[in-house]
């Protein structure tokens, strides 16, 4: 194992960690600020926003003058935004914090899928094995917030979540960031002309503010279906496993097909062809369990769509990112990826607060209506995306 192997694992943890944040922590900030669902949408909004401004202006300044000073500064400005976080009285004060969760966020997830790349020679496999490390840290972080904010109460138990970005920050001085470039220069032009990148772009337009929304809306969505007469705190126990579980699975399907595709016999025009094929089937299986969140009744089909919607989600934007690595060359990947997201920040934004504003109106399960709707809009794009690589 190279050194740059190593700190890809230990650190991807952590950026699972900073996108699961949010979600984990969402009861016991709603409780302790007084949020409704409306404004818990905002905060899902206010990371959206900000990731996409943020992970392009990144991916400009990891191309033009280096990966790892963008890194740094991400980790630095995370690690402010849960110091911050944990003293938050107001929901002004909160926005604020989670917008810097994000933008830190963004300039660590540009750099640490550039590096995907330069990590392994197989990059289909590289972006489901590091990617499900990502799902590490997102499964652990609502079983560990719950756990530190019981223990030791939301400000100190917040700002224990902030001292884990040491071990990405420290472990990354030593590390080389930068991949041979080629020959000729590569300009931004080329990702404006090509029609992937924007269809690409669309398709992470559409899912990102579905499996964001998922997240951030799952412990409500389980402790909502609570036995009348259940202890508040057994609810809340059994809401936060639910939103775990949504993450093991996620993690969990990564790895699988990690696995699989490290013993894959294909040729590399053969696995893009299947990775194309696979987001299709996909995205209509997340439909079907977008449509089961928003009309089911029962805890325990709540609980077990879920794990369904965790297992289809996992291996959806590691082979999405593996497309757009492996069809561009490696001086614009910064760039490019930052386009990507940036594109996705749009829908990640408008996206859960609709559904913030629905779930406030009729309740959070008809807020997966939306949910659904976007994702028979992101079949139609990955459909095109296939017929268009085909064609």
């Amino acid at each position: 194992m190279t050194y740059l192997q190593l700190f890809m694992i230990l650190s991807l943890p952590v950026t699972g960690m900073c996108y699961a944040a949010l979600g984990a922590l969402k009861l016991p900030l709603a409780e302790r600020l007084k949020l409704d669902e409306a404004k818990v949408g905002g905060l899902v909004a206010s990371f959206g926003f900000m990731v996409g401004p943020i992970i392009l202006l990144s991916g400009f300044l990891a191309d033009a003058l280096g990966r790892k000073g963008v890194w740094l500064g991400g980790t630095g400005l995370v690690a402010l935004s849960l110091f911050m976080l944990s003293r938050a009285r107001h929901y002004r004060w909160a926005l604020l914090a989670v917008a810097m969760l994000s933008a830190g966020w963004a300039a660590m997830i540009n750099v640490a899928n550039v590096l995907m790349y330069l990590a392994y020679s197989n990059v289909f496999m590289a972006t489901n094995l590091l990617d499900c490390f990502f799902g590490l840290g997102a499964f652990l972080t609502p079983i560990i917030a719950v756990w530190l904010v019981r223990k030791f109460g939301f400000g100190t138990g917040v700002s224990a979540l902030g001292l884990l970005t040491l071990v990405p920050f420290l472990m990354a001085l030593p590390v080389q960031m930068q991949g041979a470039a080629t020959a000729q220069p590569v300009g931004f032009d080329v990702l404006l002309r090509d029609p992937i990148m924007w269809l690409c772009g669309l398709t992470l337009l559409l899912w990102v503010p579905v499996e964001a929304s998922t997240a951030a809306w799952a412990t409500t969505l389980v402790k909502r279906l609570s036995p009348a007469g259940e202890d508040e705190k057994r609810s809340a126990r059994i809401a936060a496993w639910g939103l775990s579980a949504f993450w093991f699975c996620f993690m969990g399907s990564r790895l699988i097909a990690a696995i699989v595709e490290h013993g894959s016999k294909a040729t590399a025009i053969e696995t893009v062809h299947t990775a194309r094929l696979l987001h299709i089937a996909l995205a209509v299986a997340m439909g079907l369990a977008m449509l089961g969140l928003a009309f089911s009744r029962r805890r325990g089909l709540t609980f077990g769509l879920l794990i369904a919607a965790g297992l289809i989600s996992g291996p959806f934007f590691p082979n999405l990112m593996a497309l757009l690595l492996t069809h561009f060359p490696v001086e614009v990947h910064g760039r490019a990826v930052g386009m990507l997201f940036g594109m996705g920040s749009i829908g990640w934004t408008v996206i859960p607060s609709i559904m913030g504003a629905v779930a406030k109106r009729r309740g959070v399960p008809q807020a997966f209506v939306v949910a659904a709707i976007c994702v028979l809009l992101l079949l139609g794009v990955v459909i095109t995306h296939y017929l268009h690589a085909s064609g």
